[in-house]
């Protein structure tokens, strides 16, 4: 008996959903809404930040890839297992996705890389050989 009332209840959402609107048209109403939310929001459609780091596990230097954040200046941070912070620096992005290098002496062991920007923050687990 559920099958035929979820059958029937889906039936008439659909036919509704095609029937002929007041202004002659035959767009369905879900289509219209989406339309007219895409006209109104005029913001721009913010990529989610991320960041690749190869290679890892490292020696002495390591490669970041970084995607999703905007130009201008970031802030890298290396933390080790503890929460000590063992470096702080700052990048400049020219165009917000780009690849930079990170040269270090640390201990083997395992660290982690934090890129920050405004309200942006991405977290990498890297280990040291």
């Amino acid at each position: 008996m559920k099958e035929i009332v979820i059958l029937l209840v889906t039936f008439l959402g659909i036919c509704k959903g095609f029937a002929q609107s007041p202004d002659g048209s035959i767009v369905p109403d879900s289509l219209k809404i989406a339309a007219k939310k895409s006209v109104i929001d005029s913001l721009p459609i913010i990529e989610k930040a991320s960041v690749k780091l190869f290679p890892n596990p490292a020696k002495n230097k390591a490669e970041l890839e970084v995607h999703g954040f905007e130009a201008g200046i970031i802030k890298l941070q290396i933390v080790d297992v503890n929460g000590k912070l063992v470096r702080d620096d700052q990048r400049l992005l020219v165009n917000g996705n780009e690849n930079m290098v990170i040269m270090f002496a640390l201990q083997p062991g395992i660290y982690f890389i934090v890129v920050k920007q405004k309200d942006r923050l991405v977290k990498k687990k890297m280990i040291v050989q």
